[in-house]
């Protein structure tokens, strides 16, 4: 059975911490405003509280990377987990605007490391032909979080208040670190349950290399592009993530509730995105043999219909037509 096998525990596992990462990410958003009003704080105060989180987790989507790469995805992410954990208690337990900003800044430096280091597990976990759908589920995983966030804090925030709803989402962050250090094994082999069938559709494990010399020149060079794509992506998730509950609320005038409904159905349109494109672009490499065509050419088609989808949202104020 597809469920007993190590190697879709271990896919398991990473789509649970893509899904508590973005709703530890996004709860904030959906909270602003009661701790906005409690705590007194302006809406360019909030926004400071929103972008605090991204400037720790650019330094260590880099440094983490490395992290994971020395010290291996079992220790990293169990690090990690705990860090960011923390920072969530810390952000129900804030008295002020430094606090919440401290609180995002530990939030963004936990979860900075997270996603290189994910990929570095699946690269071990997942055979070759695969990682793309691995991908997309992690990443689906992760709008589904998007897309529960809301409702979900909005829920908690009635049944305790805007601190219990981050004091349990954090709860829940620190009882996926104890899971995950108990179960996974950063080589597959080493795993007790994994099955000779499982290990043969694997590549061999690469684990800590001897330090070599890096060619930053040439490195630089394929990288560029990626960054630029990831820039875009990102400016957009973000304004999605940050602004969406709040857009809702305060341009179409909604009750809490509702506002956290209609941006749910946002993000998980998402859901779909993230799953069909993994699945997709493995589906042309196996056709075609191709990599450029399966990866590249995805990419920039699906960047072109993401800037088609979001233009008429500057032209129309029709909340259905914004809204599909």
């Amino acid at each position: 059975m597809m469920f007993r096998r190590a190697t879709t525990r271990v896919l398991l596992l990473l789509c649970a911490m893509y899904f508590i990462t973005y709703v530890d990410r996004v709860n904030v958003s959906t909270a602003a405003s009661q701790f906005g009003a409690e705590l007194h704080l302006s809406h360019t105060e909030i926004g400071f509280v929103f972008s605090a989180f991204a400037y720790p987790y650019l330094v260590f989507q880099i440094i983490g990377g490395w992290v994971g790469d020395r010290f291996g995805p079992r220790r990293t992410l169990t690090v990690c987990a705990v860090i960011w954990a923390a920072a969530t208690v810390m952000t129900g337990l804030a008295g002020g605007f430094v606090s919440l900003i401290i609180a995002r800044l530990l939030l963004g430096l936990g979860e900075g490391a997270t996603f290189p280091t994910a990929t570095r597990a699946m690269s071990n976990w997942m055979p070759a032909d695969k990682r793309g759908f691995a991908q997309g589920t992690t990443h689906a995983a992760s709008r589904i979080g998007n897309a529960v966030a809301p409702p979900l804090i909005v829920w908690l925030m009635i049944a305790t208040s805007w601190r219990g709803a981050f004091i349990v989402t954090g709860v829940i962050s620190f009882l996926w670190a104890i899971v995950w250090i108990f179960y996974f094994r950063d080589n597959p082999r080493e795993h007790k349950s994994i099955t000779a069938d499982e290990c043969a559709t694997l590549s061999s494990f690469s684990g800590v290399k001897q330090r070599v010399p890096v060619p930053w020149r040439a490195l630089l060079g394929r990288m560029a592009p990626v960054t630029a794509v990831y820039f875009c992506y990102g400016w957009v998730l973000w304004l999605f993530l940050g602004w969406i509950p709040q857009y809702f609320l305060h341009n179409y005038h909604m009750e809490l509730g509702k506002s956290a409904l209609f941006a749910s159905g946002v993000f998980f349109a998402g859901v779909l995105g993230d799953w069909l494109g993994g699945s997709v672009t493995d589906r042309i490499l196996r056709r075609s043999g191709n990599i450029r065509l399966a990866r590249n050419v995805m990419v920039g088609v699906c960047m072109f219909l993401t800037l088609l989808s979001l233009a008429p949202i500057m032209l129309v104020s029709n909340m259905s037509i914004t809204l599909a």
